[in-house]
């Protein structure tokens, strides 16, 4: 008799298939695995496959990977990162991805896309967090987040990396629409929504800092898949001086470039309270649809609490960095 786990694609063969059936419909371009990426990134996994951990098998523990965020209890730190900018992601799909991560029992965040989009991914259940791009048009601004309070998101955010517009195949695009944004009326902003507001796009403890200042409960630590900057710092990078400056303080999320349950267990340990993954998430769908996602969210959240087991962390809460230690690989 041929065990379940044996026919269940492994989180590699989920990418390859994933990547596959992207290219059987003519998308050649997604970020890693599998796609273009910019030097912040391949940075980002050098110095995330440069990282080990020791390991504790005596006196096994139980552990648990649960934990709170914009008051939902999830059962795993991985959410879905902004996908909804993909010109292949239509509203059914994204729906579909959705659907994937209730069932996984994470979340889901989505940028620039329609209000019926929107709806279509809180009507599977997942709590969804709308980040509202820094428009030049401030009332642009206050309408989506309106729009997302009224709809029942469980968060509210702005990426302001995209300040100066967004940077996508070497080239700036949409600068006409996106502005910088000034701190105090991103002050107001922050106190005119009854829900946690986030920042994404720190890469600075000065930002982060500006960020608990005006209000946010939240902070991203990511530079959009070089979406934003290529020499900007990479996440994994930035990530642990940020995290002690304002992690007691406020919750830190991490993304950009994170592919593995270890990938994961390392972004946790150097201070983020959870993991975005978008293009892995993305495969997963293309893979098959919202079982996909599901299973891909499944077994990293597996992989995690394997290496948590193996290095004597019972929770969360528990892991720290204390137990790393930067390997040079050969080729550096």
């Amino acid at each position: 008799m041929t065990n379940n786990q044996d026919k269940q694609l492994t989180i590699a063969q989920i990418y390859a298939k994933g990547k596959e059936n992207l290219k059987n419909i003519g998308v050649e371009w997604v970020y890693p695995p599998g796609g273009k990426t910019g030097p912040a990134v391949r940075s980002n996994r050098k110095y995330l496959d440069s990282l080990f951990f020791e390991t504790h098998f005596f006196d096994p523990i139980e552990v648990d990977t649960s934990f709170t965020i914009f008051n939902q209890r999830l059962r795993t730190p991985v959410f879905c990162s902004a996908i909804s900018r993909m010109p292949y992601m239509s509203q059914d799909n994204i729906a579909e991805i959705a659907r994937g991560l209730a069932s996984a029992g994470s979340f889901i965040t989505l940028g620039i896309g329609s209000s019926s989009e929107l709806q279509s991914a809180i009507d599977t259940g997942v709590p969804v967090v709308k980040m509202v791009k820094p428009y030049r048009d401030t009332n642009k601004i206050y309408k989506k987040v309106r729009d997302a309070e009224n709809r029942g998101c469980v968060a509210v955010g702005m990426d302001i990396d995209h300040f100066y517009g967004a940077w996508i195949q070497d080239r700036v695009l949409m600068s006409d629409l996106f502005s910088p944004q000034n701190t105090e009326e991103l002050k107001q902003l922050v106190s005119q929504t009854k829900l946690p507001f986030i920042i994404k796009g720190v890469l600075s403890v000065s930002d982060a800092e500006k960020a608990l200042e005006i209000g946010a409960s939240t902070i991203v630590v990511s530079n959009h898949g070089s979406g934003s900057l290529d020499f900007g710092l990479p996440s994994m990078i930035a990530l642990p001086k940020i995290a002690d400056a304002v992690g007691k303080q406020m919750s830190v999320l991490v993304d950009t470039g994170f592919e593995t349950g270890s990938d994961i267990f390392k972004g946790l340990a150097f201070g983020a309270n959870a993991v975005g993954l978008a293009s892995p998430i993305v495969l997963a769908w293309s893979a098959d649809g919202s079982k996909g996602v599901e299973a891909l969210i499944n077994q990293i959240t597996e992989e995690l609490r394997r290496n948590m087991a193996a290095a004597s962390f019972p929770n969360l809460s528990s892991i720290d960095r204390a137990s790393f230690i930067e390997v040079p690989t050969a080729d550096q």
